[in-house]
């Protein structure tokens, strides 16, 4: 993987600043480029401001913030850029600005410098165009703001060298961004439908079929989310959804044509009126025809994108949580609506317009294949990855059933000899779904959370009886359900971002993947049920000194570097913790006020605290096969009690839990 360290940004203006911030709050080096020294001290001020609103919220120290101007320079002389790994620019979109900004830059940087583009408007293989070397030119189309919103769009132009994008890609991953390759199209991706979305709202007002407020109201309920079309655009720019709209009308067609009202709106230099309870053209409030175009402007043109082969169903679904903060993408809401009532709405909306269909999801009513869980293979070894980074890769039942087809997939392949289970984003994996168990808890449906929970179980059964080496490489959160993942496999490999718990006890469950008996078997009785009692946290060093982590690794850029890591003979298991495995030994989850950690301990639920206790103690006397058995013995039991309901609601929403014994 090519070495990018240096970082230079040209354009000192709200974006430009803040693609800066991010790179600077990952510790690297950045010039910020703008064509005055006044503009350049604009964008200090900026970046500055905004790490000043940081520290001031406690993300970052006061010696954080020093450190992390100190890696700025600011500067209008382009010759300052010639040692960059990367550029971005971030100026004005005007095509014939962006062509002679990168010929100028070729001109003073290196020659295995990335050339990329931030652009909205303009297709990459258009700003490359007479560049001398178009196959280092690449868009990056950052969404706001730039420093905290996670999606990054990877776009490559027609000459893009491939391993450019792959290295981008893995680059974007490794500092803290969700990136996702998109081909060079018009809007590339999210834009692609979200702009359709906020104009078929503007329509749908023209139209009479509802007021601001009330097609807001309505656009918030259907989609799960915090503003709809109107208030977006107040929060975003009016002129920009315009200016968007138009041009993709341009190179789309006339569906994508922004609608007068808008075009209206944008004249008047106004805002939308939020809280306008007018209703145009003597129309009425009318949801079902709102809910009906909104879907079908959104998902429709997703499909109609996912069709022309733009970018996969699976990345623009994680595209739109990430980049929109939508709760669910188009092509999940699809598949919860139901792909038949879907296509009704967009075949209404679509021939109206004279559109055809679009040739993908549309075809039949099953619903869309969604790979939250990837499998790959290099050289001798096999990888499962998970695919939710912004859901932390929580174990549901459609991410354990994929979590077995890749598993089985690779375990049957003759080539590999090695399997890596790892995770994209700041998680391996952090737990279960918990809004899957609060969905059965509300449903009255105890019954699907243990089939659940026993095919997990028979899921990890599989990875711990494999012939081939699972190593699980634990670089990051890695609680619950992916604790128990990961000790399911011959090795755990961890970094300086491991963070490892048994949470459960302190949200009214306890673990049921194996967790009270693997961990036992691993570091011994009395560790294992200190762990599982206090929920206490372990970083990488704690964790190889407790004896649940074989090897600490520096993090890596390309995850396929693990194949040539060193395992050697696995380094878990018991090691000298005397004290806590005495103190913990014959702990039976009961309260006692003179315990060293009785403060911890009384945090937790009773019932799950002594039922995981009971399980440690009852387990160790029988094999794994007949402990794993206990666990699952007693699902339905500690699901039904006040406290599972009171600690799992506690986590979705965000408020300390009273245990009630009960």
């Amino acid at each position: 993987m090519r070495k990018i360290e240096k970082i230079g940004v040209i354009g000192a203006g709200t974006m430009g600043s803040a693609i800066a911030q991010h790179f600077l709050m990952k510790g690297l080096p950045v010039t910020l480029l703008d064509q005055t020294e006044e503009s350049c001290a604009r964008g200090r001020e900026i970046i500055s401001g905004s790490l000043a609103e940081a520290q001031k919220r406690r993300i970052i120290s006061e010696d954080q913030f020093e450190q992390i101007m100190s890696n700025l320079t600011c500067s209008a002389d382009q010759a300052t850029l010639a040692d960059a790994d990367l550029v971005v620019e971030a100026v004005f979109e005007d095509l014939k600005v962006k062509q002679d900004l990168f010929a100028r830059l070729e001109q003073v940087i290196r020659p295995d410098c990335i050339l990329a583009s931030n652009t909205s408007s303009f297709l990459i293989g258009d700003i490359a165009e007479g560049a001398k070397h178009p196959e280092r030119i690449v868009g990056v189309h950052y969404f706001y703001h730039a420093a905290k919103n996670k999606l990054v769009e990877v776009i490559p132009g027609p000459q893009t060298e491939g391993s450019l994008v792959d290295d981008l890609v893995n680059f974007y991953a490794f500092h803290g961004k969700i990136p996702i390759i998109v081909k060079d199209a018009p809007g590339f991706a999210i834009n692609r439908f979200f702009v359709p979305w906020l104009n078929e709202g503007a329509r749908l007002l023209e139209e009479g079929f509802g007021s601001i407020k009330y097609i807001d109201e309505v656009a918030r309920a259907v989609f799960g989310i915090g503003m709809g079309p109107f208030a977006l655009m107040n929060a975003t720019g009016v002129p920009i959804a315009m200016h968007a709209a138009d041009g993709l009308a341009g190179k789309l067609g006339d569906f994508y044509k922004p609608s007068q009202i808008l075009c209206d709106q944008v004249a008047s230099g106004n805002l939308w009126d939020e809280g306008n309870t007018t209703i145009l053209n003597n129309g009425g409030n009318d949801e079902n025809v709102i809910t009906s175009r909104l879907i079908a402007a959104a998902l429709g043109v997703a499909a109609q994108m996912v069709g022309e082969g733009v970018v996969d169903a699976t990345s623009t679904d994680l595209g739109t949580r990430a980049g929109l903060r939508w709760p669910v993408g188009p092509f999940e809401l699809m598949n919860n609506i139901g792909v038949d009532k879907v296509a009704a709405m967009v075949k209404g909306l679509f021939s109206s317009w004279d559109m055809p269909m679009p040739n993908f999801a549309f075809n039949s009513n099953d619903p869309v294949t969604l790979d939250w869980v990837e499998s790959a293979v290099n050289g001798d070894s096999g990888f499962v990855i998970f695919n939710l980074p912004d859901r932390m890769n929580a174990l549901g039942e459609l991410v354990v059933s994929q979590l077995d087809q890749c598993f089985k997939g690779l375990n049957q392949n003759p080539d590999i000899n090695k399997i890596f289970f790892l995770g994209r984003g700041k998680a391996f994996v952090a737990g279960a779904d918990i809004k899957f168990f609060l969905d059965g808890l509300a449903a009255g449906d105890i019954d699907r959370i243990q089939k659940f929970t026993e095919f997990g179980q028979e899921v990890l059964n599989r990875i711990a009886a494999s012939d081939k080496t699972t190593i699980a490489f634990v670089d990051g959160l890695t609680l619950g359900g992916g604790l128990e993942l990961a000790l399911s496999c011959d090795y755990r490999v961890g970094t300086k971002n491991t963070v490892m718990a048994f949470p459960e006890t302190g949200i009214g469950i306890y673990p049921g993947l194996g967790g009270t008996q693997r961990s036992s078997r691993l570091i011994g009785k009395g560790l294992a049920k200190f762990l599982v009692a206090t929920g206490q946290f372990l970083n990488g060093a704690k964790a190889c000194d407790y004896g649940l982590v074989d090897q600490l690794i520096e993090p890596l850029f390309d995850p396929f570097d693990l194949s040539n890591i060193d395992l050697g003979p696995p380094q878990a298991g018991k090691q000298d913790q005397a004290e806590l495995e005495n103190l913990f030994a014959d702990f039976d989850g009961g309260f006692d006020p003179d315990h060293p950690y009785a403060k911890v301990l009384s945090r937790k639920a009773p019932i799950a605290l002594k039922t995981a206790m009971k399980l440690m103690d009852d387990g160790a006397k029988l094999s794994l096969e007949e402990g794993l058995k206990l666990e699952l013995a007693g699902l339905n039991e500690i699901f039904a009690t006040a406290d599972a309901e009171q600690g799992l609601n506690s986590v979705v929403k965000g408020f300390k839990p009273e245990f009630k014994g009960a």
